[in-house]
């Protein structure tokens, strides 16, 4: 956790007197319960360069870091879903899944929308920390059922 009172924007490198961003984005987002009820997050986002992300939850900072975003994604959901709420974001959406060649080349910030009744279409393109709607996310387990649901309907032969 992170002091409140700590300059949350700014993180100064030994190496320059100059103070660099710490954080290139701010996402709003929302969690949503079992009971329906809504609470408000903050997702802050680090550099390209990095897998950096800050999770902002009545009051208390918590620092995530990863192999890529969608590592870090999928801790800060772990840690929302301890509490019993899902993160209304499209990467909880259950058709939601990256191939290894788009999470390598977005750092894990981009993954595919497959839509089971769209066979033969390219998939769409989403970012995973874009908004969604309530009744379309998901927990990381059923997320995980759904894909490998989508994988064994697409390739009889090859299931998992």
């Amino acid at each position: 956790m992170v002091d409140m009172n700590n300059r949350i924007g700014q993180d100064s490198s030994p190496d320059s007197n100059v103070s660099q961003p710490k954080w290139t984005e701010e996402v709003g987002l929302q969690t949503v319960d079992a009971d329906g009820l809504f609470r408000s997050v903050t997702v802050y986002i680090g550099q390209p360069s990095t897998a950096l992300l800050a999770l902002l939850d009545g009051g208390s900072l918590t620092e995530i870091s990863g192999s890529d975003y969608l590592d870090c994604l999928i801790q800060a959901r772990r840690q929302l879903e301890r509490d019993g709420r899902l993160l209304c974001c499209r990467g909880a959406r259950p058709d939601v899944h990256p191939s290894g060649q788009l999470r390598q080349f977005t750092n894990g910030r981009q993954a595919y929308a497959h839509f089971l009744d769209a066979r033969g279409e390219a998939p769409e393109t989403v970012d995973v920390f874009g908004p969604a709607s309530p009744e379309d996310v998901v927990s990381l387990d059923d997320q995980r059922t759904a894909i490998i649901r989508a994988w064994n309907t697409r390739h009889p032969g090859n299931q998992i």
